[in-house]
């Protein structure tokens, strides 16, 4: 069961790719799009999850909570865009497989049980 959680805990995690990082993309928000809910990671850990706007000279517009805020580009480390719909379909199907896995198991085992009944004449 702690592997099943362990492997639902990756599957979530890998949901989300990463559209800026301040090492390799140095001040290009350039993949960002309008309208589009992204994470964004400041320089001192906190993060502020927001629809983006618009992109200005020094600043990421966005909405959070139907409140319009900028974000000063400079103190931006990272961004990423959740992708929840892959994560659902994901998700069930790990669970689906599972379960499914989980019936097969007992209807081996059920039906070995009873060969082996039939065999040993019980």
């Amino acid at each position: 069961m702690k592997i099943f959680l362990l492997i639902l805990v990756l599957f979530f995690a890998s949901c989300a790719s990463t559209k800026y990082t301040a090492k390799s993309d140095a001040g290009n928000f350039e993949k960002l799009q309008a309208g589009k809910t992204y994470v964004f990671f400041h320089e001192n850990k906190s993060s502020t999850k927001m629809e983006m706007v618009s992109l200005e000279k020094d600043s990421i517009i966005g909405l959070k909570n139907k409140n319009r805020i900028a974000l000063a580009k400079k103190t931006i480390s990272g961004v990423d865009q959740n992708n929840t719909a892959g994560t659902v379909i994901l998700a069930g199907s790990v669970v689906g497989t599972v379960v499914l896995i989980g019936v097969l198991v007992a209807n081996f085992l059920d039906g070995a049980a009873k060969v082996g009944n039939a065999i040993g004449g019980q």
